[in-house]
């Protein structure tokens, strides 16, 4: 038989088989000990930050079902990811008090401590959006001396002010840069949307965010528009990506804490991440699944399978160039 196939090639199709074997984050191996690991795949399983839907803490878990197909090369970019650096799954972040809104913050960031002491950035998948701000606080304290850049994809400016007897809520965006971890000049929204409890809500990101792009203006201006003004605002200081799943349609992520119709397709965003390559993109997480309520297909897992698999592509190379 002529050109017939070698090992490699013959085996190929079992990246597919997320049904099949012990499930890791994009079938990457398990390290829980932070060692030989360039990009850590992280659970952060938790949902005291959310007083809509608590069903989050379940999001890491299911994930890893679902990314277990994912361990492939990126079409588009023409790399394969997993062959420039070391991706690992580091296993889920400790909850030692996790009935405390504000302790379990405090444990959040002393594991993410040791993961930025150990050289490694992180890919993060929750759990409900408050997992992101002890996330930065341990970077900022452990590796960067300025505030940090921030690109947020959400259907909300999560800029209320404290409430429900916690600071560490899901609505940190004002006080992430009140305490200085992100840089209000470096940091954009995109894809806000939907009808307000308050007419006043988006206010304060608009006085002091540089952009707040809501959905309409996506559709309206395109999305290679966006990619231009939001590496514009970047340019080559350090950013973290931080994706609340809601940005997104209901039709492509029906499975999210706080849905809003209307909403980015899954095209748009894929196009907008996609063109953020090239950027210094030392952090990421994806945050508010919620696994019982996606449908049969398990497409929110699926969605956010494919983002993760983004998402370390563009810190691969990130990573590789600043070796």
């Amino acid at each position: 038989m002529k050109n017939k196939p070698d090992d490699k090639t013959a085996s190929a199709p079992t990246a597919y088989w997320h049904w099949s074997g012990i499930p890791t984050f994009l079938r990457c191996p398990f390290e829980p000990e932070l060692k030989n690991t360039d990009i850590g795949l992280i659970g952060v399983p938790y949902s005291g930050g959310n007083s809509i839907e608590r069903m989050q803490y379940l999001g890491p878990r299911a994930v890893r079902n679902r990314s277990s197909a994912y361990h492939r090369a990126h079409r588009k970019f023409g790399i394969n990811p997993f062959d420039l650096v070391r991706v690992r799954d580091l296993g889920d972040a400790p909850m030692l008090r996790v009935l405390n809104p504000d302790q379990a913050a405090e444990d959040f960031e002393e594991f993410f401590k040791k993961v930025f002491e150990a050289g490694i950035s992180p890919l993060s998948i929750g759990g409900d959006h408050s997992i992101t701000w002890p996330i930065i606080r341990a970077a900022r304290k452990t590796k960067f001396s300025e505030p940090i850049g921030m690109i947020h994809f959400d259907s909300h400016t999560d800029v209320a002010p404290e409430g429900f007897g916690t600071r560490n809520h899901a609505a940190g965006f004002m006080f992430g840069a009140e305490d200085g971890l992100i840089d209000p000049k470096r940091t954009v929204q995109i894809g806000i949307r939907g009808h307000m409890a308050l007419l006043e809500m988006d206010d304060w990101s608009k006085a002091n965010f540089a952009s707040v792009i809501s959905t309409d203006d996506v559709v309206s201006r395109g999305t290679e528009d966006v990619i231009n003004e939001v590496r514009t605002i970047m340019g080559n200081g350090p950013v973290y990506l931080s994706f609340d799943l809601d940005a997104l349609d209901p039709a492509y992520a029906p499975a999210v804490a706080d849905p809003e119709v209307n909403g980015l397709t899954l095209r748009e965003v894929t196009n907008i991440i996609q063109g953020f390559r090239g950027l210094n993109i030392m952090g990421a997480d994806i945050v508010c699944f919620c696994p019982p309520l996606d449908n049969p297909s398990q497409i929110t897992a699926l969605t956010i399978s494919s983002m993760m698999l983004d998402f370390v592509s563009l810190m691969a190379e990130n990573k590789l160039k600043n070796k």
